[in-house]
């Protein structure tokens, strides 16, 4: 009786080693591929984590240099399909400005530069239309970049005190500007539309 139990043990251990292999295989054949959004998203979070010592409260700067990229790059990822990859460039250099105004006004500027783009994409569309879908998905592209940052520095546990206060000055302006942009393309259609019609 103790060796039928014995061997008992030992097929249904090697049983079950056999089946958690399989599941394993099965499991990373049936994972979905990263596109290079995704696997350069992936990479550059690492490399973020990877630092995550050698980020304190003070830096500041480099939680907005941060904040700009993961906003860079949620546009990127947003006009990509109609626009291309890498449709807006990430500016990595030393020396830039990284307050919240020269951030927002960064931002502002590559965003709304591939309007007329948009427009001749969705020539179907009034104007009016064409300013609202652009501004919604530049909005969303914001938001989601945005969102990413907040998530990683409060990660790194420096989502706090100025740090905190730039990044909330930074969507505040960045909205502010985002709204002049769609009002001023408004006024200027309208006035267009006068000029013409007298």
């Amino acid at each position: 009786m103790d060796i039928k139990s014995t061997n008992s043990t030992s097929v249904n251990t090697q049983s079950s080693t056999q089946n958690t292999a399989n599941q394993q295989t099965t499991s990373s054949d049936t994972e979905p591929k990263l596109t290079n959004n995704q696997l350069s998203r992936q990479m550059m979070n690492n490399s973020i984590l990877a630092a995550q010592e050698e980020v304190s409260i003070a830096a500041g700067d480099k939680s907005m240099a941060l904040l700009y990229r993961a906003a860079i790059e949620a546009i990127n990822e947003e006009l990509a399909p109609t626009m291309g990859e890498d449709a807006v460039q990430k500016n990595a250099e030393e020396g830039i400005d990284y307050s919240p105004e020269a951030t927002a006004d960064r931002i502002v500027s590559f965003a709304t530069q591939f309007f007329s783009v948009h427009q001749q994409q969705n020539q179907s569309m009034g104007f009016d239309e064409q300013v609202s879908s652009f501004m919604v998905k530049i909005g969303d592209a914001i938001n989601q970049g945005f969102k990413e940052a907040s998530d990683i520095l409060s990660g790194l546990k420096v989502l706090e005190g100025d740090i905190a206060d730039g990044v909330d000055q930074t969507y505040e302006l960045i909205q502010q500007k985002l709204a002049q942009f769609a009002q001023d393309r408004l006024d200027a259609n309208t006035a267009n539309t006068e000029t013409q019609e007298a």
